[in-house]
């Protein structure tokens, strides 16, 4: 893909799920169920209860209406340098228990090997095709597609190393300029946007964190009649935020785009 920033597994594969002409996405890991944290810090999801009043002629009736919330997620500002009070570089289970203190438990938790050393600090799984910073990698995902990302050379060792958010149609997240999933390019005056890219889908920035883009108008980019590509910018009321990351995530070496 071209532009200055380079997306991850999760991020491209959440682009690529929305056109067919980009490469297929590949699974990572085996996924587990975990159980519910237990600690004295940590606060249970609170069933709230809404009264609707309704008053007729005769009579005044309650209705009591009963919903399960996540706790509120505004404390998990999304960061260039981590998410919320979660820095990049600090103890999975410190980061895992945090974020699950405000969306709930996770629903994965998946693992990874990459065992092989590309010679250049970074490494790949067997196949080659996945590249990720440690040997062993870790990745923890709740309810709204918010990913956190952990590698380590042991499960001892593990420390968080970035996040990806994708695919979340409540936008609950969002950056200190508020950028989240869904919003667009002309709401969010302070993003940066990268001429060029995989047909309909781009990437730029916002407050550091990286993005990928969707246009619903025309493409990032076109081929003239000499078959020279052209990267162009689509208008900015067409262009919308499909998926965010910051930090190192499993990265597919390989691809159409």
């Amino acid at each position: 893909m071209s532009g200055r920033h380079r997306i991850s597994a999760v991020v491209l594969t959440a682009a690529v799920a929305m056109l067919a002409a980009c490469s297929d996405s590949k699974t990572i890991g085996s996924s587990t169920t975990v159980s519910p944290a237990t600690s004295d810090s940590l606060s249970p999801t609170v069933p709230v209860t809404d009264a609707v009043t309704t008053t007729g002629d005769a009579s005044t009736t309650t209705v009591a209406i009963t919903s399960t919330t996540v706790a509120a997620a505004t404390a998990l500002v999304l960061r260039d340098s981590g998410i919320g009070s979660f820095t990049l570089g600090a103890a999975a289970a410190s980061v895992v228990d945090g974020i699950s203190v405000q969306l709930g438990d996770p629903t994965r938790d998946d693992a990874a090997d990459y065992p092989v050393a590309d010679g250049l600090g970074a490494y790949t799984s067997t196949d080659g095709e996945i590249g990720f910073i440690a040997p062993m990698g870790r990745s923890v995902c709740w309810s709204i597609n918010l990913c956190a990302y952990f590698g380590g050379a042991s499960t001892a060792s593990m420390s968080f190393t970035g996040w990806t958010y994708v695919n979340d149609p409540t936008s609950a997240l969002s950056s200190v300029s508020g950028g989240t999933v869904g919003a667009r390019w002309s709401e969010l005056p302070t993003m940066d946007v990268d001429a060029g890219g995989c047909y309909s889908t781009g990437s730029g920035a916002i407050d550091g964190v990286r993005v990928a883009l969707e246009s619903t108008g025309d493409p990032f980019g076109a081929f003239d009649d000499a078959g020279n590509y052209i990267a162009t910018l689509p208008a900015r009321g067409d262009v919308k935020i499909i998926s965010m990351e910051t930090g190192k995530t499993p990265i597919f070496l390989y691809g159409d785009c």
